[in-house]
């Protein structure tokens, strides 16, 4: 069960659970999660600089209902109102325990990607001063693409518009730990290609022999109104 998710998938993006999260998982209603959460407001807004966010879910009948979005500090305090049954207490535990896996693949994506700018810089210069390839500058674009065709197995305008990545952000910023590596480790391949003076399509033939290093299955987002 997953009960911690992101606010977005950029590398900046923040662990919550939600109001509906805490009922189901909890086995209380939603109505008596929104009523702690507005007897307890002022409290949950300090724990969330603040505010307490929310979005309006649609329901079957045709009308909204209102559904939280909390943030560790925020989930942590609130189920602290909740009554200490055994199901509750589970539900503590694995939501602690969520949290803080959330946590550490936050801080793990961040490394990552403060790691790998070095070595895409690198990886640059050695595509630019490579022989073999020229001076054709669509190659840059095109070695982007057989990056994340060989390491993730997709095609970087999908995985732009399945992640909502603006054309202005790189792409890296929206990575997990395991697909960072995935990425950093073609590229290190192909700048050891380069440094065999291959040329595009050798390389190109070269990883596809290895195949895909890390699938993933794209799913377009789901767009929700938030509020705060």
């Amino acid at each position: 069960m997953d009960l911690v998710t992101l606010t977005s998938q950029r590398l900046d993006a923040e662990a919550y659970t939600t109001g509906d999260v805490i009922a189901k998982y909890a086995g209380i209603t939603h109505h008596a999660v929104n009523v702690t959460i507005n007897q307890q407001y002022e409290r949950l807004a300090r724990a969330g600089n603040g505010k307490v966010s929310f979005k309006m879910k649609p329901m079957l009948s045709g009308q909204k209902a209102k559904v939280y979005l909390l943030n560790e500090q925020q989930a942590t305090l609130l189920i602290t109102f909740l009554k200490n049954t055994p199901r509750v207490a589970d539900f503590k535990e694995e939501l602690v325990r969520q949290f803080t896996v959330m946590k550490r693949e936050l801080i793990l994506r961040q490394a990552k990607f403060e790691l790998g700018k070095d070595f895409s810089k690198s990886l640059h210069e050695t595509i630019k001063e490579s022989p073999a390839l020229g001076e054709h500058g669509h190659l840059y674009v095109n070695i982007n693409k057989l990056v994340y065709k060989q390491a993730l197995g997709v095609n970087v305008n999908e995985l732009r518009k399945a992640r909502n990545i603006p054309k202005t952000e790189a792409i890296t910023h929206y990575l997990s730990s395991s697909e960072a590596d995935a990425v950093k480790r073609v590229k290190q391949q192909i700048r050891t290609l380069l440094e065999m003076k291959l040329d595009y399509q050798q390389i190109k033939q070269a990883l596809q022999i290895q195949g895909v290093i890390y699938r993933i299955e794209l799913q377009l987002p789901v767009k929700a109104s938030v509020m705060q």
